[in-house]
């Protein structure tokens, strides 16, 4: 029981900085074309539950509507 609470925190923690890196790295590769995504706990969150295409969907908002 314990061993599985303790797998359920470790992947957890581990898609929460996955996420961060992913939000890092784009905005690192997309600061020249002026499209930044704000590292807030919002976005890491949803980047966290959807994945790279919550990255895809900030970056297309980001791009049309600001």
């Amino acid at each position: 029981m314990l061993k599985s609470v303790i797998n359920g925190l470790f992947v957890i923690i581990k898609r929460f900085i996955f996420s961060i890196l992913t939000i890092y790295t784009f905005n690192m590769i997309t600061i020249s074309i002026g499209i930044i995504i704000p590292m807030n706990f919002f976005t890491i969150i949803v980047v966290m539950l959807c994945g790279f295409s919550a990255v895809i969907g900030f970056s297309l908002f980001s791009l049309l509507i600001l």
